[in-house]
């Protein structure tokens, strides 16, 4: 299907089945559909000739649909460990028969080290064949650090399941092939979080009521691999174009991308966080403390510091964002409605204290981005921005993409259209809010 307009509304953010390789390797509750890539993939007439830049790329839904589609692309994205996930997803070089033997040689591993320690693990595998690779029993011993375990929310994962995780993953981690390790640390992880933690998404993160105290950590692991193994096949004889990743803050385009791709980029096909409260880094805390990309304090705070100024949680006293929006009359006045309506309120946190500031810093990133992404553009290149309006702020009305469109003019784009992709209904306000599609053009 090619237009999310033929889809009814509850459906239209929701992945196709057919869009479930690959892409479902590793999903996040708060990105876009395949499918919205693919309509502005056919409404921009984009192909392989062309190079799609996503600023914003997240778990790589833009670059991934590029990527199958034949079509040059680059993700940006700040956060480590679903740029890890974006990675593995567009590793098809990698061969079917040596991820087979592998996996064997994890499952029998992981199952003699387990029976070894009288570890109870049922099983209910699908047909892992003999490896002829050395099979090796682990450590149990393993634990996250005290460190580790002050940044990981409490309750997020139960005792037994997480020893499960660090065992697998110590003898995942004893493969030397890098790309091999990561394809498998990534089909744990995805296992772990969604079967064997106590987190829910609605779409915030929160703690089931219900503890998962133990399950078949094996069996979900080894079936979803075979998954991931049967794409790879799938793809083979496909003409896949993988894409360029880069680790970068999205404020400031400049400093990272190459100079190679200075007046180069064709399209843009993106959505940056939205202003509201939702803290992306607790989103991914889990797998990202699991996984090794925060071990300490001042590693979360070194990722909070690149991400583009959206909640409370990652505003800090130095930040000056807002300064380079602040001759914007409609901006200002949406921050002063949410400071008035805070002080009517009587309200004191410290949190609610920053949301004018929030708002500012984030149309004032937003300027930042939008100017240092454009000497990379093609003149009348075309850009298409997933956002969403919000009223996170006392039910303050921020109509998103009006705003960026009117900071774009100023930066010297053009707005062809604001397309309505979607309603939702707003968790705080019971209300339905716009989620648009910005379309600039670069003049």
């Amino acid at each position: 299907m090619n237009s999310y307009f033929a889809i009814k509304n509850s459906k239209r953010n929701v992945t196709l089945d057919l869009d479930q390789p690959i892409h479902n390797w590793y999903d996040f509750v708060l990105s876009y559909p395949p499918h919205l890539v693919r309509h502005y993939i056919n409404k921009f007439n984009i192909s392989d000739h062309h190079i799609v830049f996503d600023p914003f790329s997240g778990t790589g839904t833009t670059p991934i649909e590029c990527m199958k589609s034949g079509i040059n692309s680059i993700g940006m994205e700040a956060n480590d460990v679903v740029l890890f996930a974006s990675k593995v997803k567009s590793a098809i070089f990698l061969e079917p028969a040596s991820l087979r033997e592998y996996l064997s040689y994890i499952v029998y591993s992981a199952k003699e080290t387990f029976i070894s320690n009288s570890i109870d693990e049922p099983s209910d595998l699908l047909f892992i064949p003999q490896t002829k690779l050395k099979i090796i029993e682990v450590d149990t011993e393993l634990s996250l650090n005290e460190e580790k375990l002050a940044l990981l929310p409490n309750g997020f994962i139960s005792p037994l399941p997480l020893k499960k995780f660090l065992i697998i993953k110590r003898i995942i981690e004893t493969i030397e092939e890098k790309y091999i390790q990561d394809f498998f640390l990534l089909s744990l992880i995805k296992v772990t979080i969604k079967y064997g933690s106590n987190i829910s998404f609605g779409p915030e993160v929160y703690k089931n009521k219900t503890e998962t105290e133990d399950f078949s950590i094996l069996s979900f692991f080894a079936n979803n691999a075979l998954r991931m193994i049967g794409d790879l096949e799938s793809s083979k004889n496909e003409n896949y174009n993988r894409p360029v990743w880069v680790e970068g803050d999205s404020r400031h385009v400049d400093k990272y991308l190459s100079t190679e791709y200075l007046n180069k980029i064709d399209f843009v096909i993106t959505s940056p966080p939205y202003p509201n409260e939702k803290d992306y880094t607790r989103s991914t805390r889990l797998e990202s403390i699991l996984l090794d990309f925060v071990n300490t304090k001042g590693d979360l705070r070194l990722l909070k510091e690149k991400l583009l100024r959206s909640n409370s949680r990652n505003v800090f006293v130095s930040d000056n964002d807002g300064d380079f929006v602040k001759h914007i009359e409609e901006i200002q006045i949406i921050a002063e409605k949410i400071e008035n309506k805070r002080l009517e309120l009587n309200k004191t946190s410290g949190f609610e204290k920053l949301y004018h500031k929030i708002t500012k810093h984030y149309f004032g990133g937003m300027y930042l981005h939008l100017k240092s992404l454009k000497p990379y553009l093609k003149r009348n290149a075309k850009l298409a921005y997933v956002v969403g309006d919000q009223a996170s702020y006392f039910q303050i009305h921020i109509p998103t993409a009006k705003l960026l469109s009117i900071i774009a003019k100023e930066l010297g784009y053009e707005t062809s259209d604001i397309e309505l992709f979607r309603t939702r209904l707003s968790t705080k306000t019971k209300k339905y809010m716009n989620e648009n599609v910005l379309i600039l053009e670069n003049k």
